[in-house]
């Protein structure tokens, strides 16, 4: 289509998104104009770098495309743009895009960990495997507790830490196998469950959800959705869909290695929380709220950066000269 026809033809158009792109505040109408309008001048652009990519129309239209982008994302530009935009963009929309796979594989982990709790609970001769009577008093009635107080708070949040980002980060890498994060996820479900049956056969249920709850939640969340993630990598390889499988796995490594980093970030939390509030002499509810509140942040966080992003269209994934499908010349 020719340039200049098509500037006349919406003109218009570009000149009310670029006049919204300035604003700083948007109510909900405008917010929903402003999307219509970045997505019809984005397929503007399209059209006129197709066949005119140094032409006026091009260069005015790339700015607005440009600005209306930031805007959208709220990344500033300058040194630290990148550094916004995967906090702002790159980490939630990620986090966005797996709901769906934390939910599944999230089910799959309780209904396995409550499955072999109460099997190892109905039967006798599945505990025996663990240790004796005695053994297994020691750990309901000590050992379990003593974990999180044998160590100094500091010590032992670096710790878990540390061990926690380590499987979330090879859950996510190696999630290409398959099987290696299958398998980690099960025994971690059926370590859980386990443990909640030898706690329950000396009467000690109490402490089990005392102990496990404030920072259980956060912490076996992130290394659910580092799960979903190696999961997601895995099934980019195997049903590649329309793309080229190389392609299809390339794209949906580098996001999903924005999860990994992220996931390091939050673990880090849920560490503060095992070291400083698990084992702290205060109200159970009080422990049981602060890690319950800081995954509903989490969600909260992921929800509404990565569900603004995703509409705007943007992706996770580096831009195409970043990520070497194309090389910028400086040539005129």
């Amino acid at each position: 289509m020719d340039p200049n026809l098509l500037a006349q033809l919406h003109g218009d158009d570009w000149l009310e998104l670029s006049a919204l792109a300035k604003r700083n505040t948007l109510t909900p109408e405008q917010t929903t104009r402003f999307l219509q309008l970045y997505r019809a001048a984005s397929k503007d652009l399209s059209r006129i770098t197709t066949v005119a990519p140094d032409s006026l129309e091009a260069a005015r239209l790339s700015a607005i495309v440009h600005r209306s982008r930031n805007h959208l994302s709220s990344v500033p530009s300058g040194g630290l743009s990148g550094f916004a935009r995967f906090f702002v963009v790159s980490l939630p929309l990620s986090l966005y895009r797996l709901r769906w796979d934390f939910v599944i594989a999230a089910a799959g982990f309780l209904a396995v960990a409550v499955l072999s709790g109460i099997w190892a609970g109905t039967h006798p001769e599945v505990l025996d495997t663990f240790g004796d009577r005695e053994f297994r008093r020691q750990f309901a009635e000590h050992d379990f507790v003593d974990y999180y107080k044998e160590n100094p708070n500091g010590f032992f949040a670096v710790g878990v830490w540390t061990n926690n980002a380590w499987i979330a980060v090879q859950f996510v890498l190696l999630g290409i196998t398959g099987v290696y994060v299958i398998v980690g996820l099960f025994s971690n479900a059926v370590n859980v469950g386990f443990s909640g049956a030898m706690m329950f056969e000396f009467d000690r249920a109490s402490d089990f959800f005392l102990y496990i709850l404030p920072h259980g939640i956060p912490e076996i969340s992130c290394i659910i959705l580092a799960a979903a993630a190696g999961l997601r990598l895995f099934f980019a390889w195997v049903v590649p869909g329309p793309r080229l499988r190389r392609d299809k796995l390339a794209g949906e490594a580098r996001s999903l290695l924005v999860v990994a980093g992220g996931l390091v970030l939050l673990l880090f939390g849920s560490g503060l929380i095992e070291g400083f509030v698990t084992p702290n002499p205060i109200p159970p509810a009080l422990k049981i709220a602060i890690g319950v509140t800081y995954t509903a942040a989490v969600v909260v966080y992921a929800w509404h950066f990565g569900r603004r992003a995703a509409a705007a269209g943007l992706s996770a994934d580096l831009d195409e000269h970043q990520a070497g499908y194309s090389v910028i010349s400086t040539d005129r």
